[in-house]
């Protein structure tokens, strides 16, 4: 459904009526021109003039030109998901028009079934995240089916999917896929704490992760005392002689970094109002743009953290993230969970057993970009 902003007088607040064998809604009040609001038009079967099909919305303007008038005083809603088919995400644009459909996953699973067009409400969520997107024919045909479903032009999704995810081993792929607002609670600390170092948000994608082995280690008192990173760095342009991170803790405190291999401590800024911690790690020689090299490092905290996150980008193709926890102190529930970025609500949690030392693990290879968290309760 896309909002139309055309005054159109004084009338009623809502008035619906026939307008060219269609339905046409019109809102207003006493303090703003009325204005249409949506037009439903039959779709017609070609030959016979007195058969409807189905009724369809159909698009009166776009925000290429929304900015000629105001389509924002009266439907928020409408206005997102107008802004949403113009310009994406795919994953906002379905979310939102699932919403506006009034349709529940379970009642649009029935639907995509009875036309024989079946998708999991799993794949519907995950479409809706951003986790992943339709790529395989069947996924396609069904998302067609979809658009009729929820009352989307024909074609306004797909055409808001981006080209299918490379599934090779050895593609490159960019670094850098969430901005910092996406990646990170307080981004403003972040920005902060690099600022103070010297450095810019920029810095941080120099170096894309290619490969990611995180070890921690949770002691007797609960504390999440060490995280040892291990990772394969491949630098994004010539010359790069350093690699930028930055650590955050909801319990804001100073971290030291030590046992750094391939690499040695730089300069170090904190942030304490949030919690953010930042660093150069500088590498043992300039790298040309391309090449890898490994570097290892422990940060080391005694939070009593209840979690461990990892933002991961496009170049990752290996990551591996384990906590170990103390014999005699070890939590009742360990599990996992994915988001997209950090303003989406927490994913599916998926339980993850204690192996015999003690250790949780979640590995994964080609992992989809977003933020992997390993969790765990005491009681």
């Amino acid at each position: 459904m896309v909002w139309l902003s055309l005054p159109v007088g004084t009338l009623p607040n809502v008035t619906v009526g026939w307008v060219c064998f269609g339905y046409l809604a019109i809102a207003g009040s006493n303090h703003h021109p009325k204005r249409v609001i949506w037009l439903a038009v039959p779709t017609w079967w070609a030959g016979d003039p007195f058969r409807v099909v189905k009724p369809r919305i159909v698009p009166l303007s776009s925000p290429r030109t929304a900015g000629r008038t105001d389509m924002r005083s009266h439907h928020p809603e409408g206005d997102r998901l107008a802004e949403a088919l113009a310009s994406g995400p795919f994953s906002l644009a379905l979310r939102l028009a699932l919403k506006s459909s009034g349709l529940s996953l379970d009642r649009i699973q029935v639907r995509l079934r009875e036309r024989d067009a079946a998708v999991s409400k799993t794949a519907l969520s995950n479409w809706q995240s951003g986790r992943t997107q339709p790529e395989r024919a069947d996924s396609l045909r069904a998302l067609a089916v979809l658009e009729d479903i929820v009352g989307v032009p024909d074609g306004a999704l797909s055409a808001l999917l981006g080209p299918p995810r490379p599934r090779g081993r050895w593609l490159a792929q960019a670094p850098g896929d969430m901005r910092a607002d996406q990646a990170w609670a307080r981004p403003d600390g972040l920005a902060r704490a690099l600022q103070r170092m010297g450095a810019s948000i920029d810095s941080v994608s120099k170096m894309a992760k290619v490969a990611i082995h995180i070890v921690g280690v949770v002691d007797h008192d609960q504390r999440l005392r060490s995280l040892t990173h291990h990772l394969t760095l491949r630098a994004e342009c010539d010359g790069v002689d350093r690699h930028t991170i930055a650590h955050r803790s909801d319990l804001p405190r100073s971290v030291d970094v030590t046992d750094t291999v391939g690499c040695r401590l730089g300069r170090k800024r904190t942030d304490m109002e949030t919690g953010f911690t930042t660093c150069e790690l500088l590498l043992d020689r300039p790298l040309r743009a391309g090449e890898l090299m490994s570097v290892a490092y422990t940060i080391r905290t005694d939070a009593k953290e209840p979690y461990h996150s990892q933002r991961v980008g496009r170049a990752t193709r290996v990551l591996a993230v384990q906590v170990r926890f103390t014999a005699g102190t070890l939590p009742v529930r360990v599990y996992r969970t994915y988001l997209p970025s950090i303003g989406d609500p927490n994913g599916e949690q998926v339980e993850v057993p204690l192996g015999a030392s003690y250790t949780a693990q979640v590995t994964t290879a080609d992992p989809i970009p977003g933020i992997y968290r390993l969790c765990w309760d005491w009681d």
